[in-house]
C-alpha cells in the first residue's frame, strides 16, 4: 500500500500535529508492504530526518490553496492509494480517498480562541471534508464523542487511534545534564513546566495565578518555566505575567523543539498542563514518560490519556491547580506515586501501535473505493 500524508505540519514552527505526522509517518514506513511519501507545499527543514518515508515539495506559498489544488494530483502522481490527511482537511474534489485526522473540533467549537486565517481556512472546507473523507479517525475517545455529537451521520466512518510518545522521553537520573538545562532555562533554579503553545485555549493565565499563590505561601516553591511559541491573543497572558508580583521567577523559553522540550521534561520538578480543551494532550503523555509528577486540567481527553497517572484541577481553578501542584511537590508519597504510574501509562501509547492501526484504517478506505 502506498500512503501519502499531508506533510505540512512539519513546517517550521512545528507543534504537536507536527509531532503526530512524523510519529505516525515513521510508523507507518516501518510496516511490511507499506511505502510513504510525505508531500509539502515548500520544502521540509534539512534538520527533519525522514525516517524511512520519503519527501516531495513543492515551493507554493498558501498550504491551503495547494491542498486543494496540487496535493490529490502530486500524490496520484506517486500512485498513492490514499491520503492521510494529518492536518484534517482534505482535497474536496478529487477521486483519490482520503482519512481526515481529527485531532480536535475547537476551530468549530470555540473560534474565539483561533486566529481570523485559521478560521477562514477551515471554516469553508470542513463540511465538504466532513462528505467526502473514507474514515474519520480521531486521536481519542473524547475526540470521537465531540465529532459525533456535531455530525451523527459521520459515526459509521469514525475510527479511534491514540497517539504514541518518541522513545527518548524517558526518565533521566539527575546528573549534570539535568543541571545545564536548570542553569540554561530557570537561572539555575529548579521548576514547574509548562510546554505548549502560548494561545487561549491553553489557559496559561491560571497557571501563573496558580503559582503566584504558591509562592504567596511557600517562596522556596520552584520557579515557573513557560515552554513554547507565542501563538495568537496572548496579550491577556503577558498582562498576567507583567501585574505578577513574582514576575521575576516566571522563565520564557520561546519555542522548544524535541531536544530541547524532552531535556525540560526531564529536568522539570513538576509538569502542569492547565489546557480548557484537547483532543489529546502529547505534552501531558511526553511528561509521564519522563516520570514528571503531572497535574492538568479536568479536560476530557486529559483525563483519558492520564487516567490515575496524574493529579487535577478544574480549569478555572487557580486555587486548585495550586493546591495539587503543592502535593505534587511536597508529599512525598504522591510524588513517588506519580513518578511510577507516569512511565507505566506512557508505555501504553507507542507510534508502532499507532502505526498499526491507522494503517489498518486506511486499508478500509483502499478496500471501500476498489468496492
Amino acid at each position: 500500500m502506498r500512503i501519502a500524508i499531508d506533510g505540512r505540519a512539519l513546517l517550521p514552527p512545528a507543534t504537536g500535529i507536527g509531532t503526530y505526522t512524523r510519529g505516525i509517518a515513521g510508523g507507518l514506513a516501518r510496516l511490511p508492504g507499506v511505502e510513504v511519501r510525505l508531500f509539502s507545499p515548500r520544502p521540509l527543514p534539512d534538520s527533519e530526518s525522514t525516517d524511512g518515508w520519503s519527501v516531495a515539495a513543492d515551493r507554493h506559498a498558501l498550504g491551503m490553496i495547494w491542498v486543494q489544488t496540487a496535493l490529490s494530483r502530486r500524490a496520484r502522481q506517486w500512485g498513492a492509494d490514499v491520503l492521510l490527511a494529518a492536518l484534517t482537511i482534505g482535497p474536496v474534489a478529487d477521486a483519490l480517498p482520503f482519512v481526515s485526522v481529527v485531532h480536535d473540533l475547537t476551530v468549530w467549537t470555540h473560534p474565539e480562541w483561533h486566529r481570523a486565517r485559521t478560521i477562514v481556512g477551515f471554516a469553508p472546507l470542513w463540511e465538504k471534508t466532513a462528505e467526502r473523507a473514507a474514515r474519520f479517525l480521531c486521536v481519542s475517545h473524547a475526540a470521537e464523542r465531540e465529532l459525533v455529537r456535531a455530525y451523527p451521520e459521520a459515526g459509521a466512518r469514525v475510527r479511534v487511534v491514540w497517539n504514541g510518545v518518541d522513545p527518548g522521553f524517558a526518565p533521566a537520573a539527575e546528573g549534570p545534564a539535568l543541571e545545564e538545562t536548570r542553569n540554561r532555562y530557570a537561572g539555575g533554579k529548579r521548576y514547574i513546566l509548562y510546554l505548549g503553545t502560548l494561545e487561549p485555549r491553553k489557559n496559561v493565565e491560571t497557571l501563573g495565578a496558580a503559582c503566584d499563590l504558591l509562592w504567596s505561601r511557600r517562596r522556596s516553591a520552584p520557579d515557573l518555566v513557560l515552554a513554547g511559541g507565542a501563538g495568537w491573543k496572548t496579550r491577556r497572558l503577558e498582562e498576567r505575567i507583567a501585574s505578577s508580583p513574582f514576575r521575576d521567577r516566571i522563565h520564557r523559553t520561546g519555542y522548544a523543539g524535541r531536544d530541547v522540550a524532552r531535556a525540560l521534561c526531564q529536568a522539570a520538578e513538576v509538569f502542569v498542563y492547565p489546557s480548557l480543551a484537547e483532543g489529546f494532550g502529547l505534552p501531558v503523555l511526553e511528561a509521564m514518560a519522563c516520570g514528571i509528577p503531572v497535574v492538568a486540567s479536568t479536560a476530557e481527553a486529559l483525563r483519558e490519556v492520564a487516567a490515575d497517572a496524574a493529579l487535577y484541577a478544574e480549569p478555572q481553578d487557580a486555587a486548585g491547580f495550586s493546591r495539587q501542584i503543592e502535593r505534587a511537590l511536597e508529599e512525598t508519597e504522591t510524588r513517588a506515586r506519580l513518578a511510577a504510574a507516569g512511565p507505566a501509562r506512557a508505555a501504553l501509547f507507542s507510534w508502532a501501535s499507532a502505526a498499526e492501526k491507522t494503517a489498518a484504517v486506511l486499508a478500509e478506505a483502499v478496500q471501500e473505493r476498489g468496492s
